[in-house]
């Protein structure tokens, strides 16, 4: 089953910044600066955490990934308690992933 999961990161390093942002971008959708919203199974999780771990370095930078909840299917469905202000946000259909 796949869920929501929020990424962020906090890259000190433009090199290592560019390539955290690329690597995201093949998992979900960039939604604000450093904030990517991923469909994610639990392997791609795990797989997706060491690609992490491989990137940033550990005394300098920080990456958070949080699970919201299960994806229903629905394009357009959101979980109840997730709260958007300003503009709408839809999220995309991830349903094939590029890795």
């Amino acid at each position: 089953m796949r869920h929501y999961v929020l990424v962020s990161y906090d890259i000190s390093n433009d090199k290592r910044l560019r390539k955290m942002f690329k690597l995201l971008r093949g998992y979900g959708e960039h939604v604000q600066f450093s904030i990517f919203l991923c469909q994610l199974t639990p392997s791609d999780v795990a797989v997706l955490s060491e690609k992490i771990k491989d990137i940033i370095n550990h005394k300098e930078d920080q990456s958070i990934m949080i699970t919201l909840g299960p994806v229903e299917g629905k394009k357009e469905s959101l979980p109840d308690h997730w709260r958007i202000m300003g503009r709408p946000f839809i999220p995309i259909d991830n349903s094939v992933m590029i890795y």
